[in-house]
């Protein structure tokens, strides 16, 4: 089963961040926070695929591997998403900004750039998902008439996507589309206002 079978499907709510073991240790430091083996389902029951969760946390800096399976996370707050290597391997990293905290942008802005300073890690691409999404699937989104989140994802091959979830006012979330993420160089993101 592939995630774009589920578009256009009521689902059930894939981004459960509340299981997520954070500690107050954890601030400051990149950390390897997911959920494995998670399961996507319609809510008529007729589609299911795994995915692994990278759980969002406003003030770290999440990652996992990409290793096949793809990649969940959200929902967006102010966040940016990454693509990178580490030693080689593919990675995938959710930047926990919040857009009211500035004491939790300021951890999560540190731990990334603790892992960007490591000299074991290149090729660092990422986006601004909340500001990244087309007009196009917005419109899409707004025919359902629920509230709108955006998700992120990573294709098993470590392609990026965005995408937006619609919940109506019964609590139903239907997954409106992904569509290519507008990656850009950690050398050009880095000088945004928000990553300073």
């Amino acid at each position: 089963m592939n995630i774009y079978d589920f578009v256009g499907q009521q689902i059930d709510n894939p981004i459960k961040n509340n299981g997520a073991p954070v500690k107050s240790t954890m601030y400051g430091e990149p950390q390897k926070l997911r959920a494995l083996n998670q399961t996507l389902r319609t809510l008529d029951g007729s589609k299911q695929m795994q995915f692994t969760l990278l759980y969002y946390v406003a003030g770290l800096t999440t990652y996992c591997g990409i290793r096949g399976t793809p990649i969940l996370t959200g929902f967006m707050s102010g966040c940016y998403l990454f693509r990178f290597r580490k030693n080689g391997v593919l990675r995938a990293a959710h930047v926990g900004t919040d857009n009211t905290n500035e004491t939790l942008n300021v951890a999560a802005k540190k731990a990334w750039r603790k892992l960007t300073d490591d000299r074991s890690v290149s090729d660092i691409y990422g986006f601004d998902p909340a500001k990244d999404v087309s007009d196009a699937l917005l419109a899409e989104a707004q025919k359902l008439g629920g509230a709108m989140q955006v998700i992120g994802l990573w294709e098993g091959n470590g392609a990026m996507r965005v995408g937006l979830v619609s919940t109506s006012q019964d609590g139903k979330m239907t997954l409106v589309g992904f569509e290519p993420a507008p990656l850009r160089p950690w050398s050009s993101i880095q000088h945004d206002p928000k990553m300073r």
